[in-house]
C-alpha cells in the first residue's frame, strides 16, 4: 500500500476582509512580499491578491506572517495522481 505521489502544486493566496479593512492605512503583507502578489492602494479599502501574479509565490509565508490583524492566508494544494 503506497501513497498517492503529488503530481502539482496550486497555490491560494486569501484575504480576510473585514480582519484587513480594521487596518487601514497597514500594507505589511503588500511591502514583504518579495514577488508583488499582493497589492493595495491608498484608495483601496483592502489588499487584494494580483491574480495574474499567484505562481510567482515562492512559499515564503511572509505576508502572513507580517500581517498585524492575520488576515493573510497561504495554501498549498497539492493534486494527486
Amino acid at each position: 500500500m503506497g501513497y498517492a505521489q503529488p503530481v502539482a502544486l496550486f497555490i491560494e493566496v486569501n484575504i480576510d476582509e473585514s480582519a484587513c479593512a480594521s487596518q487601514p492605512t497597514c500594507r505589511e503583507c503588500v511591502q514583504s512580499c518579495p514577488v508583488d502578489i499582493l497589492a493595495r492602494e491608498p484608495s483601496e479599502r483592502v489588499a487584494r491578491v494580483v491574480e495574474e501574479n499567484v505562481d510567482e509565490c515562492i512559499l515564503c509565508d511572509l505576508c502572513s506572517v507580517r500581517c498585524p490583524v492575520e488576515a493573510v492566508t497561504v495554501q498549498k494544494l497539492y493534486m494527486t495522481s
